[in-house]
């Protein structure tokens, strides 16, 4: 009966984990429909320059390069932050099985997780930023 109490503590234990997976999850598809978006506007432009048009959007190719390393790197940061988190569960399970003594590693990867996390937002505000950089450009005459 102890063992199973002590099964039960450690299931609790993964769910913290398991729910910081689920919303970096959800970030994680926002950040890959904006860079999606920048990929497709991207292409758009190029297209419009190959055909001779509008000459002004010469200077948004850089910005939405800009924009698509930004994006890329918070996607890098945050699929590090599920990795982390998915560390933890294993070690958890892993110190439970084996009774090694992991809470070290498993504080090490939580303060991991948790910096891939702030990495990420911040990197996505500033593709925010680049954005609005970007829209007063094109629409400069009109702000």
């Amino acid at each position: 009966m102890e063992n199973v109490q002590h099964l039960i503590q450690l299931l609790q234990s993964s769910i913290s984990p398991i729910i910081l997976i689920s919303g970096v999850g959800l970030l994680l598809l926002s950040f890959t429909n904006r860079l999606g978006r920048v990929i497709d506007r991207s292409r758009f432009i190029v297209n419009e320059l190959k055909d001779g048009k509008d000459d002004i959007k010469k200077i948004q190719i850089p910005i939405l390069y800009k924009r698509g390393r930004i994006l890329r790197s918070a996607i890098t940061s945050i699929s590090f932050t599920i990795l982390f988190a998915s560390l933890m569960i294993l070690l958890l399970f892993l110190g439970y099985f084996t009774h090694l003594n992991v809470e070290i590693v498993f504080i090490s990867f939580f303060i991991l997780a948790i910096m891939g996390l702030i990495i990420s937002i911040i990197l996505f505000m500033w593709d925010v930023a680049v954005s609005l950089k970007a829209l007063k450009i094109q629409a400069g005459d009109f702000l």
